[in-house]
């Protein structure tokens, strides 16, 4: 999976990256994240943070006919920083975050790899779901 990152202020994690001018990518591991419910955590995140709902995309499909595999990537726009309650302005950043999952021959399976690889770095850096 990769990770990439642009905007505004800088995020980083404790995998391996590279940084240059508000461009941030990573190389992630594939997380144990049961089948079916990356996507729906993705977009509870989203709603919990009042940020876009994330946009999945097919971004290739290869192979055969008869054994075509699906790469997805998703996008999410996070906000980050503070709000003042005296200024009308307020100090946030936007920060896009891309990420691609693996490639896999149903779209759904591919979907929700790229949700977890988003999971996994929202979770790094500050934003993981909280248990009720």
């Amino acid at each position: 999976m990769v990770v990439s990152v642009k905007g505004k202020s800088s995020i980083s994690s404790n995998k391996d990256s590279v940084t240059s001018e508000n461009t941030t990518t990573t190389a992630t591991p594939e997380q144990g994240v049961k089948k079916g419910c990356g996507r729906s955590k993705l977009y509870e995140i989203c709603a919990a943070n009042h940020w876009k709902p994330p946009v999945f995309e097919c971004c290739k499909e290869e192979g055969p006919c008869h054994r075509i595999m699906f790469t997805f990537k998703v996008i999410i726009e996070i906000k980050i920083g503070k709000a003042s309650k005296n200024v009308e302005i307020s100090e946030k950043s936007n920060n896009i975050i891309e990420v691609y999952g693996s490639p896999h021959q149903k779209k759904k399976m591919a979907a929700d790899d790229a949700a977890e690889g988003a999971l996994w770095y929202l979770k790094h850096i500050g934003f993981g779901l909280k248990n009720k």
